[in-house]
């Protein structure tokens, strides 16, 4: 954080660090959705990457909003809005893939060899 701000402002520093490791805990569920992304592309169904996209930042505007508004928490549900973001759109990407996995891959092998 000291190299944004000069180290007087450590009120600064202190809110920067809370963030940093509010989103820094969880940064693996960016890394889950950018597989889904990637293997939703992969498939031939990037539609399916816009969902998980529109469901993570949805999620995170919506709740960015409603938990700022709360005193008690603050610009601090802003932060938290994100991860749950993340996680949200992970559990769809990870239910259509389990729920559609094979269809996918059949019509993804249909479209790169050509039917039978």
């Amino acid at each position: 954080m000291a190299f944004f701000v000069s180290a007087e402002e450590t009120e600064i520093i202190n809110i920067g660090v809370e963030y940093l490791r509010i989103e820094g805990s969880f940064y693996i569920g960016i890394g889950y959705l950018f597989l889904l992304y990637g293997y939703y592309r992969a498939v031939a169904l990037p539609s399916m990457s816009v969902v998980l996209t529109v469901v993570s930042l949805g999620t995170r505007v919506v709740l960015a909003y409603l938990l700022a508004s709360i005193p008690v928490i603050g610009y601090t549900g802003i932060w938290w809005s994100v991860p749950i973001g993340w996680a949200l759109a992970d559990i769809v990407g990870i239910w259509y893939y389990r729920t559609k996995h094979k269809k996918l891959l059949m019509n993804f092998n249909d479209k790169v060899y050509g039917s039978a």
